[in-house]
């Protein structure tokens, strides 16, 4: 325990540079938290649910329907040419086709059931959220049909009307459902960037590896008593540390001002930490296997810019992408992105990849160091 002492304090005192690098980065997160937020709302604002609709009431009650879909929901309406509407439904240029029937408005002020018939492709995202808010908009319709008294020109009046309007917006609009989408997609934003850039402040802890073995300290440990897995841990440590500087300012922030990430923290902070252990691991491992820094920075830089497009930290990986797709599969930053995204089904199942992926290299790293101690003492 004290040579990982040793090796820990050594370290940390050869890195102060580092840690108030990775602070300064971890501080920098929170700035592009919210860079990233206006290009969510940015896209969400854009990114319309087409829908198409057939209209065989013609009454306030449909007209009223299409504005609060359009304007209210979000939505791009389509009325023209419904004999195409099944196809284009198949193709998926439409999330839904809404067929409103003939004497809906009628049925609603007699107190007969009303119904608005919705067709979906079922593995079609789009399509729950379609027959949400119709359902929404009927039942605010039905009580204002309750306040009319069966009379046609009163409903009418309270479907117009600007208190109306009011109540729909506030109890239906999209804006407040969509304000934890916009905190998850700043943070994922920033994060994509964050993973960057640990990668590049651990060549930091790349670099001082490699000046233990070009000026000797390196040789000196490995005929020491000190072992390759003390050597790995101590400096791990140190490294992990800097990685961790990076990394958890910006969940901190987010969790002690309140912001809803839809991530248990708990489980956030445990996977920031691997993370941050592999990272360091995969550092130092890169140190024992190059012998130049030129080739060194070459080397990282490749790794993470590669990482980092398969992990899906500049943009997302679908399944459109084919072969890609299952390469990425291959990349601890795949993993550890879907987490970060909340678009992990399976959010233990991305931790322990990336438990495995940490123990792999840091085995290696080990055995790697134990064969040159050998090598020496030889």
């Amino acid at each position: 325990m004290s040579n990982i002492k040793s090796v820990f304090l050594g370290m940390m005192r050869r890195l102060k540079v580092a840690l108030a690098v990775s602070l300064l980065v971890g501080l920098f997160g929170i700035v592009l938290y919210y860079l990233g937020r206006p290009i969510a709302q940015l896209y969400n604002a854009d990114d319309k649910i087409d829908v198409a609709l057939i209209d065989n009431d013609k009454s306030v009650l449909s007209e009223q329907l299409k504005i609060y879909l359009s304007e209210k929901v979000n939505m791009n309406i389509e009325e023209n040419e419904p004999e195409k509407f099944q196809e284009k439904l198949i193709n998926r240029d439409i999330s839904a086709i809404i067929d409103i029937p003939s004497g809906l408005q009628e049925d609603m002020l007699s107190g007969k059931s009303a119904v608005i018939n919705t067709t979906t492709l079922d593995d079609y995202e789009n399509g729950a959220y379609v027959s949400v808010y119709i359902d929404s908009f009927m039942r605010s319709a039905d009580t204002a049909a309750k306040a009319a008294c069966g009379d046609s020109d009163t409903f009418s009046d309270i479907l117009t009307s600007t208190a109306y309007e009011t109540k729909l917006s506030t109890v239906n609009a999209v804006v407040s459902d969509r304000e934890e989408d916009f905190v998850a997609a700043g943070f994922s934003f920033a994060e994509g960037f964050m993973m960057m850039l640990v990668s590049a402040i651990g060549i930091f802890i790349t670099i001082a590896v490699m000046d233990d073995r070009q000026y000797g300290t390196y040789s000196r440990m490995c005929i020491s008593s000190v072992t390759g897995l003390q050597y790995i841990s101590g400096t791990l440590a140190a490294s992990s540390i800097i990685s961790l500087l990076t990394l958890l300012p910006l969940p901190v922030y987010l969790i002690c001002t309140g912001a809803q990430i839809n991530i248990q923290p708990v489980i956030l902070f445990v996977v920031i930490i691997v993370y941050s252990i592999f990272n360091s691991a995969l550092e130092v491992l890169l140190a024992q296997l190059i012998n130049t820094k030129q080739a060194l920075a070459t080397l990282s830089g490749c790794i993470t810019s590669i990482g980092a497009l398969l992990g899906g930290a500049w943009f997302p990986i679908d399944q459109s992408v084919g072969f890609l797709k299952y390469l990425s599969y291959i990349t601890p930053q795949y993993w550890y992105v879907n987490f970060v995204s909340g678009e992990a089904e399976q959010p233990l199942i991305n931790l322990l990849v990336l438990v495995l992926y940490t123990i792999l290299i840091m085995l290696s790293s080990a055995v790697l160091f134990s064969r040159k101690s050998s090598v020496v003492k030889a």
